[in-house]
């Protein structure tokens, strides 16, 4: 599938009468280990978890290059929709969220920490411009 046909899929798994219940991910081989039970209809990764495997503490301190190479790579692993957690976007949550979509990425969590409301306002504009502008269905969870 286009990464279209999985933001696609993804609302309509948000969309269904049944619960949808995402399990979260950080490597490849936990993401093709969940994908193969028969329940899982889509995945998230997991920042802290990617951050600490590489031995990085969470919180953006793993640089964004490396967080966006992971989460592709679990994006091409699966045949599923992948949303990932992309922390507060690494200094320019629009450019997260398009880069994110070329590594196949359908949905992201942006940061729940707390904000000025006019920041967070404009990172929740500046990723669904990339999002709009990369023509994909994108699942965002901004909190």
């Amino acid at each position: 599938m286009t990464p279209a046909e999985y933001g696609v899929e993804l609302r309509r798994l948000h969309l269904d009468d049944e619960l949808l219940q995402v399990v979260n991910v950080w490597d490849v081989v936990s993401a093709t280990t969940v994908a193969a039970l028969p329940e899982t209809r889509a995945l998230a990764t997991a920042s802290h978890s990617i951050a600490a495997l590489f031995g990085y503490p969470d919180g953006e301190h793993i640089p964004a290059d490396l967080m966006l190479d992971m989460v592709g790579r679990i994006a091409r692993a699966v045949d599923l929709p992948v949303s990932a957690d992309l922390e507060a976007g690494y200094g320019n949550p629009g450019e997260t969220i398009r880069r994110a979509i070329g590594e196949g990425i359908v949905g992201a969590n942006l940061e729940d920490r707390l904000e000025p409301l006019a920041d967070a306002v404009d990172a929740v504009r500046a990723a669904v411009a990339a999002a709009d502008a990369e023509g994909v269905p994108f699942a965002l969870n901004a909190r």
